[in-house]
Parts: structure tokens; sequence; C-alpha cells
């Protein structure tokens, strides 16, 4: 009986020292990404930032290949958003590199696995079109992203299917910034598709195009389970489509949980909201 305790005794001892072993790997690795990613941020020339890039993905992809790595938050990463929902359907990583001329180019990986982090699929999502009005109509796949940075996740569920509502960022150009809402769905064979007709038109995403100087809002309400964004128009009124010259006019636009889907209201004050 004692040499059976001593024995488990031992066996509990290595299993610890494995588990902090792998922690201390990913804390290391964590470390490792940060260092990557701020030299894309501030890498002294384009050619710098691309090296940088490339070097951060390929490691990054290494690292997520790595056993139990998906049970691993990477909380501590700077300069890169890690989503997962609370699911744990599947982790999102997207960054950005900010060129010298002002625009911006994105990088994004989506990995999913099952509630273990077992069984996992990997996708580079392909940056390779624009994020214009004429996309908002269309389904896409990790082969044709409009690229963006996400940085907030709200599941919402209809007819028992799982929707991802994605929001996201696109510093676009010294003019404009834009920002996304968009719906991530992932099929029987884990493929992931954007875009989704759950709201209240055509639409399958939702698009906010602004002047750069002119800094909006776009943010859940946990408690109120609402998509709340500043409403925008053109600030002398007539200049349509100019979007350098569209403004916040002090009211806000919602988008409420149906059991349909997100039903947009637009032009309300804060004070209504509530």
């Amino acid at each position: 009986m004692i040499a059976k305790k001593i024995s488990l005794s031992i066996c509990l001892c290595i299993l610890f020292t494995n588990l902090i072993s792998q922690e201390i790997n990913f804390q290391d690795s964590e470390k490792k990404i940060s260092l990557l990613a701020n030299k894309i941020l501030n890498g002294e020339t384009d050619s710098i930032k691309n090296d940088a890039n490339k070097e951060l993905t390929n490691y990054l992809l290494q690292i997520i290949d790595q056993k139990k790595s998906y049970l691993y938050t990477f909380k501590e990463i700077e300069h890169i958003s890690v989503l997962q929902p609370k699911d744990k359907k599947f982790k999102l990583f997207t960054w950005f590199i900010p060129y010298l001329n002002g625009e911006f180019e994105y990088v994004g990986i989506l990995q999913i696995c099952n509630k273990r982090g077992r069984k996992c699929k990997t996708y580079q999502l392909k940056n390779n079109i624009n994020l214009t009005e004429e996309i908002i109509y269309n389904q896409l796949d990790y082969n044709t992203w409009y690229g963006c940075l996400y940085y907030d996740i709200i599941p919402i569920k209809i007819d028992k299917k799982r929707y991802y509502t994605l929001l996201g960022w696109d510093g676009n150009n010294e003019k404009t910034t834009k920002k996304i809402i968009d719906i991530l769905t992932i099929d029987k064979h884990n493929k992931p598709f954007f875009g989704a007709n759950i709201f209240d038109d055509q639409k399958k995403r939702i698009l906010i195009e602004y002047g750069s100087q002119y800094p909006i809002s776009l943010q859940y309400d946990d408690e109120l389970e609402y998509i709340v964004f500043d409403h925008i128009e053109p600030m002398d009124g007539i200049s349509k489509n100019d979007f350098s010259l569209y403004v916040t006019n002090l009211s806000y636009d919602i988008l409420k949980k149906t059991p349909v889907g997100w039903k947009l209201e637009q032009n309300i004050y804060l004070n209504n909201i509530k």
C-alpha cells in the first residue's frame, strides 16, 4: 500500500511538472509573439514589417499546432487580438501591418476544434478583397477575406443554430476608417464562412465608414444585449458617399437580439436606450 502511494505521488509530481513546463513554454511563446508583433507595428521600413510578419505567422502556426495549445488563453500577447467564444468552438487571431504610406494589411488565423482541443482545423484567412459596400450582400469563405482586426464576439442562436457576431476595425487610410459587424458560421465539416442573412434586411454584414479624424464607437452592451454604435451622416448634409466627411450626429443606432436575428433601430438617443 505504501509503495502504491509513493508511486502515485511520483506520477502526480511528474504530471504537475509537465503541466508547469507546458505553461512556461506557452508563456515564453507569448513573449516572442509580442516582440514580433511590436516589430510589425514599429519597424522602420515596410520590408522589416513584412519579414517580421512572415516570422510571426509561421511561428504562431507552429505554436497552436502543439498539444493543448487550444486550451491556453494567450491573454498576455500584445498587439494581437485573440478571441474565443464561451463555448470554445474556435480561436481567432487577427492583427495588422501598418505600412508607411498609411495603408494597412490584415492577417488572420482561425483554429476550430472540439471543446477538448482535439480534431483541430486551422485556416489562414486570405486578405485578398476590399472591404466595400459591394460585398455586404455576399457570403465569403476564408480564401476571400476582406481583412480587419476583430475585437469582440457576440454569439446569437436562431432556430437552434449558433451564429457568432464579430465586431471589427479597419484603419483603411488617412481619410476614412471602417468598422464592421459580420457573422461567422461554421458548417458540419468545421469549415468557416463569413456573412449571414440574420439582419432585418438582405445584408449579410454591416459596414460603417467614416472620417478618420472623427472616431466612432461600436460596442456590445452585455446588460441590454444590444450592439450600440454611433449614427453617422455627412457633416454638411449633402456630401453623400464622401465618407471622409461622415461624422456622428450624437445619436446611436442599435442592433437588438430577436428570435430571428438582429433588428436595427436608428437615431436613438442614449437616454432613451435604457
